[in-house]
């Protein structure tokens, strides 16, 4: 069972926030059949002004903490979830490479997933390319999705 034929069989609805997978999630969810029953639509919000203006993350979230932090990840899925009216929601912000960003080594990342009023950020630090390191979040993402739902 894919992730779609999930959602689609409990007649869930989903949304993201994407920054650094940079719209990959949706790709993925968008090239399985059927992804219109329960795929809402995302955000790519790549930029911090993005993350404040029209995600609604709090400037003093970014100005403390950064775009790459636990803090901007959950203000992400939180404000995700609102946008969106979605069942489920999730949120990817990390730093994909090749260097340092905002100080934060190449490779860490947050994954934000919210459902049934449950928040839940996980911090990952994970190695690769660029590619790869996207591949896996999303792919750590989809795996979460079966573990909770």
């Amino acid at each position: 069972m894919n992730i779609v034929e999930l959602l689609n069989s409990k007649g869930l609805t989903i949304s993201c926030a994407e920054s650094f997978t940079g719209g990959g999630f949706s790709n993925y969810i968008t090239n399985i059949p059927n992804a219109s029953k329960c795929f809402m639509g995302g955000i790519v919000c790549y930029n911090a002004k993005i993350k404040e203006n029209i995600l609604g993350v709090k400037k003093e979230t970014i100005e403390a903490f950064g775009t790459i932090s636990k803090e901007c990840c959950e203000e992400m899925v939180i404000n995700c979830h609102k946008l969106f009216n979605t069942d489920i929601a999730i949120s990817f912000t990390g730093n994909a490479g090749p260097s340092a960003s905002e100080g934060k080594e190449v490779g860490l990342i947050y994954l934000g997933f919210s459902y049934k009023n449950r928040t839940i950020i996980n911090e990952y630090h994970l190695k690769g390319t660029r590619e790869e390191v996207k591949k896996q979040a999303i792919d750590i993402i989809i795996q979460t999705i079966f573990d909770f739902i």
